[in-house]
Protein backbone atom coordinates (compact mmCIF):
# COMPACT_ATOMS: atom_id res chain seq x y z
CA UNK A 1 0.00 0.00 0.00
CA UNK A 2 3.17 2.76 1.15
CA UNK A 3 4.11 2.06 -2.35
CA UNK A 4 1.10 2.70 -4.49
CA UNK A 5 0.96 6.28 -2.89
CA UNK A 6 4.65 6.46 -2.97
CA UNK A 7 4.74 6.11 -7.08
CA UNK A 8 2.39 8.84 -7.78
CA UNK A 9 3.70 11.04 -5.16
CA UNK A 10 7.11 10.26 -7.02
CA UNK A 11 6.01 11.32 -10.50
CA UNK A 12 4.49 14.11 -8.81
CA UNK A 13 7.29 15.51 -7.95
CA UNK A 14 9.84 14.44 -10.64
CA UNK A 15 7.67 16.41 -12.87
CA UNK A 16 7.78 19.71 -11.14
CA UNK A 17 9.63 22.78 -13.07
CA UNK A 18 13.51 23.16 -11.25
CA UNK A 19 14.89 26.27 -11.77
CA UNK A 20 18.65 25.97 -11.59
CA UNK A 21 20.99 29.46 -11.66
CA UNK A 22 22.74 27.47 -14.99
CA UNK A 23 19.43 27.11 -16.87
CA UNK A 24 20.24 31.02 -17.27
CA UNK A 25 22.98 32.99 -18.62
CA UNK A 26 25.90 33.56 -15.58
CA UNK A 27 27.90 36.74 -16.26
CA UNK A 28 31.24 36.60 -14.03
CA UNK A 29 34.38 38.94 -13.51
CA UNK A 30 36.81 38.41 -10.35
CA UNK A 31 34.96 36.05 -8.03
CA UNK A 32 31.60 37.47 -8.45
CA UNK A 33 29.04 36.27 -11.02
CA UNK A 34 25.26 37.73 -11.69
CA UNK A 35 22.53 35.88 -13.31
CA UNK A 36 19.66 37.95 -14.71
CA UNK A 37 16.42 35.95 -14.26
CA UNK A 38 17.43 33.81 -11.25
CA UNK A 39 19.15 36.06 -8.82
CA UNK A 40 17.99 38.81 -6.73
CA UNK A 41 18.87 42.22 -5.37
CA UNK A 42 20.06 40.82 -2.18
CA UNK A 43 22.46 38.68 -4.37
CA UNK A 44 23.69 41.34 -6.02
CA UNK A 45 24.41 43.60 -2.87
CA UNK A 46 26.77 41.20 -1.67
CA UNK A 47 29.30 43.18 -4.18
CA UNK A 48 27.52 46.49 -5.63
CA UNK A 49 25.55 49.24 -3.95
CA UNK A 50 21.48 48.95 -5.44
CA UNK A 51 20.40 52.59 -4.99
CA UNK A 52 16.57 52.10 -5.69
CA UNK A 53 13.58 54.16 -5.09
CA UNK A 54 11.45 52.21 -3.28
CA UNK A 55 11.45 49.43 -0.29
CA UNK A 56 8.58 46.75 -1.63
CA UNK A 57 7.05 45.81 -4.72
CA UNK A 58 3.45 44.74 -5.17
CA UNK A 59 2.75 41.38 -7.11
CA UNK A 60 4.40 41.86 -10.56
CA UNK A 61 5.73 45.36 -10.43
CA UNK A 62 8.69 46.52 -11.99
CA UNK A 63 11.31 48.63 -11.44
CA UNK A 64 13.79 50.22 -14.08
CA UNK A 65 16.80 51.71 -14.71
CA UNK A 66 17.90 51.24 -11.48
CA UNK A 67 21.42 52.93 -10.86
CA UNK A 68 24.52 50.37 -9.61
CA UNK A 69 27.85 51.26 -8.59
CA UNK A 70 31.02 49.42 -7.75
CA UNK A 71 33.35 51.37 -4.83
CA UNK A 72 31.49 54.28 -5.78
CA UNK A 73 32.01 53.84 -9.81
CA UNK A 74 29.34 53.53 -11.62
CA UNK A 75 28.94 50.30 -13.46
CA UNK A 76 25.18 50.66 -14.92
CA UNK A 77 21.67 49.65 -14.15
CA UNK A 78 19.47 46.71 -13.49
CA UNK A 79 15.57 46.04 -13.93
CA UNK A 80 13.84 44.58 -10.87
CA UNK A 81 10.60 42.55 -10.95
CA UNK A 82 8.66 40.74 -8.33
CA UNK A 83 7.11 37.51 -10.15
CA UNK A 84 5.60 36.17 -7.17
CA UNK A 85 1.69 36.67 -5.86
CA UNK A 86 2.36 38.93 -3.24
CA UNK A 87 4.27 41.63 -2.24
CA UNK A 88 7.95 41.15 -1.43
CA UNK A 89 10.66 43.40 -0.08
CA UNK A 90 12.94 45.05 -2.88
CA UNK A 91 16.23 42.55 -1.77
CA UNK A 92 13.87 39.48 -2.32
CA UNK A 93 12.89 40.99 -5.92
CA UNK A 94 14.63 39.41 -9.16
CA UNK A 95 16.87 41.03 -11.51
CA UNK A 96 15.55 41.11 -14.51
CA UNK A 97 17.80 43.03 -17.25
CA UNK A 98 21.39 43.99 -16.07
CA UNK A 99 23.06 46.50 -18.45
CA UNK A 100 26.95 46.69 -17.44
CA UNK A 101 29.71 49.45 -18.26
CA UNK A 102 32.97 47.09 -18.84
CA UNK A 103 35.51 49.67 -18.71
CA UNK A 104 34.70 50.24 -15.04
CA UNK A 105 35.11 46.79 -14.08
CA UNK A 106 39.33 46.76 -12.56
CA UNK A 107 39.36 43.05 -13.18
CA UNK A 108 40.92 41.31 -16.45
CA UNK A 109 38.88 38.56 -16.71
CA UNK A 110 34.96 38.55 -17.84
CA UNK A 111 33.18 35.32 -18.50
CA UNK A 112 30.08 34.58 -19.21
CA UNK A 113 28.86 30.74 -18.85
CA UNK A 114 32.51 30.30 -17.70
CA UNK A 115 33.60 31.43 -21.05
CA UNK A 116 35.94 33.83 -21.42
CA UNK A 117 35.78 37.09 -23.05
CA UNK A 118 37.33 38.35 -25.75
CA UNK A 119 37.83 42.27 -26.16
CA UNK A 120 36.45 41.94 -29.54
CA UNK A 121 32.23 41.77 -30.28
CA UNK A 122 33.20 39.88 -33.35
CA UNK A 123 35.16 37.35 -31.89
CA UNK A 124 32.62 36.74 -29.00
CA UNK A 125 29.97 36.76 -31.39
CA UNK A 126 31.60 33.87 -33.41
CA UNK A 127 32.40 31.97 -29.82
CA UNK A 128 28.36 32.36 -28.60
CA UNK A 129 26.86 32.00 -32.33
CA UNK A 130 25.02 35.20 -32.03
CA UNK A 131 24.01 37.88 -34.82
CA UNK A 132 26.74 39.42 -35.33
CA UNK A 133 24.99 43.52 -35.79
CA UNK A 134 26.65 46.68 -37.66
CA UNK A 135 25.08 49.87 -37.19
CA UNK A 136 26.34 52.76 -35.86
CA UNK A 137 28.94 50.89 -34.65
CA UNK A 138 29.15 46.81 -33.85
CA UNK A 139 27.17 44.77 -31.52
CA UNK A 140 26.35 40.68 -31.29
CA UNK A 141 22.85 39.52 -30.10
CA UNK A 142 22.39 35.90 -29.16
CA UNK A 143 19.69 34.10 -26.38
CA UNK A 144 17.75 31.38 -25.36
CA UNK A 145 14.98 29.96 -23.64
CA UNK A 146 14.73 29.55 -19.90
CA UNK A 147 11.65 28.19 -18.04
CA UNK A 148 9.27 30.16 -20.79
CA UNK A 149 11.05 33.59 -21.43
CA UNK A 150 13.39 34.58 -23.80
CA UNK A 151 16.95 34.76 -21.88
CA UNK A 152 19.15 37.59 -23.86
CA UNK A 153 22.78 38.72 -24.35
CA UNK A 154 23.65 41.82 -26.69
CA UNK A 155 27.24 42.73 -26.51
CA UNK A 156 28.41 46.12 -27.62
CA UNK A 157 31.14 47.54 -28.97
CA UNK A 158 32.71 50.89 -28.15
CA UNK A 159 31.33 53.43 -30.85
CA UNK A 160 33.70 56.47 -29.12
CA UNK A 161 36.78 54.51 -30.11
CA UNK A 162 38.61 54.27 -33.11
CA UNK A 163 38.27 50.32 -32.59
CA UNK A 164 34.96 50.34 -32.68
CA UNK A 165 34.82 46.57 -32.11
CA UNK A 166 36.34 46.52 -28.96
CA UNK A 167 33.41 45.59 -26.02
CA UNK A 168 32.48 48.49 -24.59
CA UNK A 169 29.03 47.05 -22.37
CA UNK A 170 26.34 44.31 -22.25
CA UNK A 171 23.03 43.78 -21.29
CA UNK A 172 21.60 40.38 -20.12
CA UNK A 173 17.45 40.18 -20.08
CA UNK A 174 15.16 37.79 -19.38
CA UNK A 175 11.45 38.57 -20.26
Amino acid sequence: MKKLILIPLLLLLCSCDVVLREDYYVFSFDDFTIAPGYDNVDFMRLVFEVRNSKDTLESKEEEKDIDVFFWNEYMGKIDIINDTKKPVSVEEATVSRFELYLDNIPFDTLKLNDIELSESVKTNCETFGGEYIQRNGYACAFGQKSHGKDNVVILYGDILALDQDKLSHLEIYVK
